[in-house]
């Protein structure tokens, strides 16, 4: 494949950092430290050459500038992951309050999503975010036993954390709850029961995500190779007997059917009498292809006219909504046709022959099965699933993809290609992957044009 030269870019800042994931994704990060030690925490797993930044508490000058950099038209996103900055959490930040206020002068429409492990949810503090209004809480839960939780998370506030969404649903304040799920350490009962308080407490939805770990876990921790698959099954079963919506992520994808995972109590789609299970063939007439086709025309729609398959049976109902609201609807992310099209577009623009798509070991069926399906009549475009071998592990998405990964699935499935496309989100803004590496560093002399595709 020819010799490489490893490009070394100019390290960004902190301050780098957080604007451009304010410019770009609207997500505000505001301080690395933690107040729990989480036996799941990522953190503690990553090679020793993954360019990830620890942050202190950022200046109340940098909020207002990344502030404005934010589209006023989208949520305000606090206490999300962000791939090269260590987030915590975001209520230990002295000033947070301030941070809040300021948010919500500069963006008074803007929802303001906040992620937390819920530790300083106390009364006043629920009292002041039901004041801002259009704050929206993600509670890292993850369990809703106290003992359990300070198990799991070294939590000595683990009290207030599990009180939290009782008071966040006295105070009108919506919340999401999030749960890692490690039933090989706390039980399939503990997880049953988290889910159901969840669901007891008004919870809009719930994530249940599978731990990862990286060959530098520690051994005991490591879950069975079979509890994604365990996952899929247990929650299949649970979504029936819950109102809360319930996704895993990652999502075991078999097919593209349009299948609801689940309706948010009070919506549009609920009122409309769509219910877990069903699923969506058609929006206004126009069949649907996955779930995020499914998801997004129904999004985008005024009152939208769905036809529903249930049981063998079919019916058309109206979601009645505005162009851009929420329907209430909840699906497991599969692919987007979109991205197809812009993987065949690279092809046709490039006029390759052949293209190679490299895509993770977990997006793979998915994308594999939009290719077959949507791409009809474009050029040939052959699939490879990449394996991270930088992180290892079970670790399998596109975003912790790096250049020496695909580098190695090149010389495995290269031979032939005459344009190789790879997932855009594994680069930053300047084309680095999450070890520093630059993807110029995949086109070699008399090889493949390479081609970075965002989704």
């Amino acid at each position: 494949m020819g010799e490489i030269v490893r490009q070394k870019a100019p390290e960004m800042t902190v301050k780098d950092l957080v604007l451009e994931s304010a410019a770009r994704s609207n997500i505000l990060p505001v301080i690395s430290t933690c107040n729990v030690r989480c036996r799941f925490c990522s953190h503690g797993q990553n090679p020793p050459s993954v360019e990830t930044r620890r942050m202190p508490a950022i200046s109340m000058d940098l909020v207002d500038e990344a502030l404005t950099l934010m589209d006023p038209g989208k949520p305000v996103v606090i206490g999300e992951s962000v791939t090269r900055l260590m987030e915590g959490e975001p209520f230990v930040h002295p000033r947070f309050r301030e941070i809040l206020e300021l948010t919500r002068n500069k963006l008074p429409r803007a929802e303001i999503r906040i992620t937390t492990n819920g530790t300083m949810l106390d009364r006043e503090t629920v009292d002041f975010l039901a004041s801002l209004g259009g704050v929206v809480i993600t509670l890292s839960l993850n369990s809703s036993s106290i003992s359990l939780r300070k198990y799991l998370m070294n939590d000595p506030r683990a009290q207030t954390a599990v009180e939290s969404p009782a008071l966040l649903r006295e105070a009108a304040v919506p919340c999401h709850g999030s749960v890692v799920a490690v039933p090989h350490l706390t039980g399939w009962e503990d997880l049953a029961g988290t889910l159901e308080f969840l669901d007891r407490n008004g919870a809009a939805t719930v994530r249940v995500f599978l731990p990862g770990h990286t060959r530098f876990s520690p051994p005991g921790f490591r879950p069975p190779r079979e509890l994604r698959r365990r996952l899929h099954e247990f929650i299949t079963g649970i979504r029936f007997r819950l109102k809360v919506p319930v996704t895993l992520e990652p999502p075991v994808i078999e097919d593209l059917r349009a299948e609801v995972a689940g309706v948010m109590a009070g919506s549009p789609a609920c009122r409309a009498g769509i219910r877990a299970g069903d699923t969506i063939a058609s929006v206004n007439g126009i069949p649907a292809r996955s779930r995020v086709d499914a998801f997004r025309r129904v999004l985008a729609g005024r009152n939208p006219s769905v036809e529903v398959i249930r049981g063998g049976e079919m019916a058309v109902v109206e979601i009645v909504k505005e162009n851009g609201r929420p329907s209430g609807l909840v699906f497991d992310y599969d692919i987007d046709p979109a991205a197809v099209e812009k993987i065949a577009a690279a092809a046709r623009r490039k006029g390759a022959r052949e293209a190679l798509l490299l895509t993770s070991e977990l997006g793979y069926p998915a994308v594999k099965m939009g290719l077959e399906r949507f791409s009809a009549g474009s050029p040939a475009v052959r699939i490879a699933a990449v394996k991270n071998r930088f992180f290892g592990g079970s670790i399998g998405c596109a975003g912790l993809l790096t250049v020496a990964d695909m580098r190695d699935a090149l010389i495995e499935y290269g031979t032939g290609a005459d344009l190789v496309i790879v997932p855009g989100i594994a680069f930053d803004a300047r084309g680095r992957d999450i070890a520093g590496r630059s993807c110029h560093e995949l086109r070699v002399a008399g090889g493949p044009e390479v081609e970075a595709v965002w989704d």
